[in-house]
């Protein structure tokens, strides 16, 4: 029997990806935006109509997530992304009149998937890549392979007319493999969704866009309606136990009205924990420096139980009570669970300091959440917070992925302001093409002559000027 290390096939996959990528990527840079949307359009439809099987593969496979939760979040995600990609991406820009910008593909695309929401971040990738005329190589992370290749079960680009290899799924994730497809001369951009440890790989200076978990505060201003900031909050934190890119960690309140937030967020389904209860979750919560993965995308009653202590059957998440901000907080990771960490301060210019104290604590912070009625203060924090996006009088997590508000539907939120890839905003189909600029001679030139602005194109003026020369002869 002949055995072969993990890590040299790994590699050796990684160069025929990437190569295959590529040359799939020659053929597909040919296609029109119309075709590729319409081909997109009809491999979309055969996802929805299966939707609750790869949703309850999905729950079952990682026993991560609430399968409701999810369903409705892919129903959700899946109506307005199609309306999203309806915007043209590639070729011309305009409409009508002369070319003046044109989207280019970048080329083949290698995607590091995260361990959460596995399907719906490869749906999401793949769908974008395609949409702006590039191949993709989707790379999933801890062990969850089979869970990836589910999406192609349905999922299946070439039969929609896509080249073959335009879509591609790495199945032998040794480290050395993801690292040689990062420095490989074909891959023109990487993302990295949530995996840190691939962001400190050496990258050959490959562009790269990360987008991750973050630990999104929430401030509720003293304005505010407090009840709904409540439900809001709670409703948002327990969806799919957590696990969404911008889903809140953090509650700061103003004194003045904390009694009635604390009265409010009970109402809604949290539990305060008291100083035993946290420490016995804690105890359990981390294995060494790591969460302990038992407790990710867990209800917060399992979480308990998990901990050794017991809650109403009616709470949706445990919080925290905590006077300051401290080193070594372990309320500070980002949590992806239905865990809340609750701070009071005497005012929102605290408040302030507060947020900008978090966000920064271990660079986890790309979002940030107000509930107020005063735009002044929104206004203050829009000005001076260190994010890439901040929702107002909303839950963040459906609203940070632009499900029920005014951002683009994304599942990859940039992390530049958590020091991580190069772009703050949310990843679109329209970040992942280049624009070519055309430019045109101006109606007056450099001697003040008056000239049309584009003579070549004009096929009038030549015209005139060709029997003028007639004329003269």
């Amino acid at each position: 029997m002949e055995f072969v290390d993990k890590d040299l096939i790994s590699i050796q996959e990684a160069r025929i990806l990437a190569e295959s990528a590529r040359d799939a990527q020659c053929l597909l840079r040919e296609y029109d935006q119309k075709t590729i949307d319409r081909m997109l359009e009809q491999l979309l439809g055969e996802v929805k109509q299966q939707l609750p099987e790869l949703v309850a593969y999905e729950v079952t496979e990682t026993k991560r997530g609430n399968e409701k939760d999810k369903l409705q979040l892919w129903q959700s995600f899946l109506g307005q992304l199609s309306e999203a990609l309806e915007e043209q991406t590639i070729g011309s820009l305009e409409t009508e009149g002369s070319l003046k910008h044109i989207g280019v593909p970048l080329g083949v695309i290698a995607v590091i998937l995260p361990a959460e929401n596995i399907l719906l971040n490869a749906l999401f990738a793949t769908v974008s890549a395609l949409k702006s005329g590039n191949s993709v190589i989707l790379i999933p992370t801890g062990k969850t392979e089979a869970i990836a290749s589910k999406l192609f079960d349905i999922f299946q680009p070439v039969k929609a007319g896509f080249p073959q290899s335009s879509v591609c799924l790495m199945e032998n994730t040794a480290l050395e493999g993801i690292e040689a497809i990062m420095k490989h001369e074909s891959v023109a951009l990487v993302i990295n969704i949530g995996s840190p440890v691939y962001f400190n790989l050496k990258t050959a200076a490959k562009p790269m866009i990360y987008g991750g978990s973050g630990s999104t505060p929430v401030f509720i201003e003293r304005t505010a309606d407090i009840q709904q900031a409540a439900e809001e909050i709670i409703s948002s934190r327990a969806f799919d136990n957590g696990l969404l890119p911008s889903a809140e960690q953090f509650v700061i309140a103003e004194s003045v009205i904390a009694s009635e937030v604390k009265t409010q967020m009970i109402q809604a389904g949290a539990h305060f924990m008291s100083g035993e209860e946290e420490r016995k979750l804690l105890s359990k919560l981390y294995l060494g420096s790591e969460i302990n993965p038992a407790f990710v995308g867990r209800e917060a009653k399992v979480l308990a139980d998990l901990a050794g202590f017991t809650v109403a059957e009616q709470t949706r998440v445990l919080v925290s009570e905590q006077p300051y901000i401290f080193d070594e907080n372990p309320f500070a990771t980002a949590l992806q669970c239905p865990i809340l960490t609750f701070y009071l301060e005497s005012d929102w210019i605290h408040a302030c300091d507060k947020c900008i104290q978090l966000l920064k604590e271990k660079q986890n912070g790309h979002t940030l959440a107000i509930h107020s009625k005063d735009q002044a203060i929104i206004r203050e924090f829009a000005l001076k917070k260190p994010v890439g996006r901040m929702l107002v009088n909303t839950g963040a997590s459906l609203a940070g992925i632009g499900l029920d508000s005014t951002l683009p539907v994304s599942l990859i939120l940039g992390g530049l302001t958590t020091g991580r890839g190069f772009k703050a905003e949310s990843i679109t189909a329209r970040d992942l093409r280049y624009v070519r600029e055309i430019g045109y001679k101006k109606s007056e030139n450099l001697y003040g002559q008056n000239v049309k602005n584009d003579p070549i194109l004009d096929e009038q003026a030549l015209l005139e000027k060709f029997l003028k020369k007639i004329m003269e002869q």
